[in-house]
């Protein structure tokens, strides 16, 4: 069992003594960070419909053994994956690089690092796991000034690193549409994973839907030139993160002008940059009182009339 500590710095820190409310929300995001984080690197993607696998929540399992005097220490201890779940996590065949001598909350670190110290083309996170760490606001809230994630790298965490994590996540492109072709040359059907490796030698990762007949016909393209539909993810940095595919065939004829990896169709929209203040001759003030004939009031309200 390796042992994790959280340490919470503020009004509210007691030592050993913990609101069960504060202990509450602290928890909920570890344990939904633990899970998220290790879906993400096995399967490409940190939630899906349903109920978590069983798998994934005994990797992410950990235990509350108590708190520490001093500022508030909360100390938990956790199996590492490989002895979690030692036939899956031996194989060493995931979505992405896993250590399997870490815990699921080593992952989750590793995670909220990237997002805390803005890596803008990191495959640790994505929307799922920002909504996580965006939680922790809710600790915020209950008297916490900041929360020390004292994994291999102490993360501290404290309302303006969370207004950072909020700024990487209006940087992600919107979703959207892509076709793109390329070689099979990676598959794994227990995860619904594939990798494809384009002319230029970039290499794409993706997921194909719970669908029978497109898991049945995927290991026929193994190997094989194929062009994907589906919907393309990305990372802040624009790069793509992961492709869902809706749809794949056989490349035939000249597929070329698919074999690009996908960009995004437009940056990221900052509600922020479209508010432009107004002084007393421009905006809506520039407009007010302005009419640019000499119809009178009735004129207007005439032909008005007419055209309704």
């Amino acid at each position: 069992m390796k042992v994790h500590r959280i340490i919470l710095s503020g009004p509210a820190a007691h030592g050993k003594r913990v609101s069960g409310a504060l202990l509450r929300d602290l928890l909920h995001v570890l344990v939904e960070g633990a899970r998220r984080a290790v879906r993400l690197r096995v399967e490409g993607r940190s939630t899906a419909s349903g109920a978590a696998p069983v798998w994934v929540e005994r990797a992410a399992e950990f235990e509350f053994t108590g708190a520490e005097a001093g500022s508030t220490c909360i100390v938990l201890e956790a199996r590492s994956l490989a002895e979690a779940d030692p036939e899956r996590f031996n194989q060493r065949e995931f979505f992405q690089e896993i250590d399997p001598s870490a815990t699921g909350l080593q992952l989750f670190e590793d995670s909220a690092e990237d997002l805390l110290t803005g890596q803008k083309d990191s495959v640790k996170f994505d929307d799922g796991l920002i909504d996580v760490v965006e939680n922790l606001r809710s600790v915020l809230r209950r008297g916490i000034h900041s929360v020390k994630l004292d994994g291999r790298r102490a993360l501290r965490v404290d309302a303006e690193a969370l207004d950072g994590v909020g700024r990487l996540r209006r940087e992600i492109p919107r979703d959207h549409q892509v076709v793109v072709a390329g070689k099979l040359d990676q598959i794994s059907h227990s995860d619904r994973a594939f990798r494809l490796l384009l002319e230029d030698g970039s290499q794409l990762q993706g997921l194909v839907p719970e669908d029978p007949d497109l898991l049945k016909a995927l290991p026929a393209f193994w190997g094989n030139n194929a062009v994907v539909h589906g919907l393309a993810k990305f990372r802040p940095s624009g790069r793509v993160l992961r492709l869902e595919a809706t749809a794949i065939e056989a490349a035939n004829g000249d597929v070329r002008v698919w074999a690009e990896m996908p960009r995004p169709l437009v940056g990221s929209l900052d509600a922020a940059q479209l508010r432009v203040p107004q002084g007393a001759r421009s905006g809506i003030n520039a407009i007010v009182g302005q009419w640019p004939g000499e119809e009178s009031d009735e004129e207007i309200r005439r032909a008005l009339e007419r055209l309704s």
